[in-house]
């Protein structure tokens, strides 16, 4: 068709398919610097170091996944294949920059929870170990925190099962609900609790007649013993009597203390008089002995005393 009178023709551009030219290799240009810097940011062109990480299972691990030291990511997951051994083998790259934090003693876990994906987790107690060496090759402890969901189900089970016995109406604790509301009712009744702990009516009545019994017994000693003319005052006149027999005695002993004291002096008045008696006799035979001498012409010479 050709063009209208009234349309005006499109204004020259002039050089412009070089500056779509430019505009082009501009964008292209800024795309590639863009995808070099994320590939910077990720540490594509940083030299890293291999990892072999041999778990159970890869339940939860998908290629892209991180390796945690102290929370901080130190390497990713780059490749998860099977191994000849029917374990999951996990490819990991670690910077060496972060591979410092690796040592020949570090500890690798693999920790499944209840809600999202699992995380791998690196442990080095003794950072003065050697250093982990370029593709070494770890065991992995797992760690499932919903492998244990189905046992605490089969326990809850169990749990319900167990109170579906207690709450039965033929089962021990009905029974015993039931006779705690007899022993509740029995505190109520007439004799209170000494009905509920005799389990009648009829025995609490007898120990309540014995025990009215004994405090009838127990009054009527209680008047023997400490009633007037009772027990205890024939007791306190007994005790009397014996105190005075006891001062009667006394006052006798010391009477023959007396007689026994007057005994030893005439004792000793008796040794005297026989001390003198030799004495005298001594002096009497002496003289006899001067009268023999001057009376030489007796011829006896004994002289006998009246």
């Amino acid at each position: 068709m050709p063009p209208a009178d009234n349309q005006l023709p499109p204004p020259d551009i002039p050089n412009a398919p070089l500056k779509a030219a430019g505009l082009l290799l501009v964008t292209l240009l800024a795309i590639v610097a863009f995808v070099l810097f994320v590939m910077q940011a990720r540490g594509v062109f940083q030299p890293t170091q291999r990892l072999l990480l041999v778990a159970e299972s890869a339940e939860g691990v998908a290629v892209g996944s991180t390796l945690t030291f102290s929370g901080f990511a130190i390497g990713r997951v780059v490749r998860i294949e099977l191994g000849d051994d029917g374990k999951a083998h996990l490819h990991i790259e670690v910077p060496v920059a972060d591979a410092r934090w690796l040592r020949t003693s570090s500890v690798f876990t693999l920790e499944r929870g209840v809600v999202g994906g699992a995380s791998l987790r690196a442990f080095s107690g003794l950072l003065e170990d050697p250093p982990l060496p370029d593709g070494a090759r770890r065991d992995v402890l797992s760690g499932d925190a919903s492998a244990g969901i189905p046992q605490l189900v089969a326990s809850i089970q169990q749990l319900v099962i167990n109170l579906e016995r207690l709450t039965a109406e033929q089962s021990t604790l009905s029974s015993t609900l039931e006779n705690l509301q007899k022993f509740s009712g029995a505190l109520n009744g007439r004799h209170g609790a000494l009905n509920a702990l005799l389990g009648s009516e009829k025995n609490a009545r007898q120990v309540i007649e014995a025990l009215e019994r004994a405090n009838a017994l127990l009054t009527k000693a209680d008047a023997r013993l400490f009633g007037r003319d009772g027990l205890m005052d024939k007791a306190e006149l007994s005790v009397g009597e014996l105190a005075q027999l006891l001062g009667e005695a006394r006052n006798a002993l010391k009477k023959a203390d007396a007689i026994l004291g007057n005994v030893n002096e005439a004792s000793s008045d008796l040794d005297m008089l026989r001390n003198e008696v030799e004495a005298t006799l001594r002096r009497v035979t002496a003289l006899t002995e001067q009268l023999n001498q001057k009376w030489p012409f007796a011829r006896e010479r004994e002289l006998k005393l009246p």
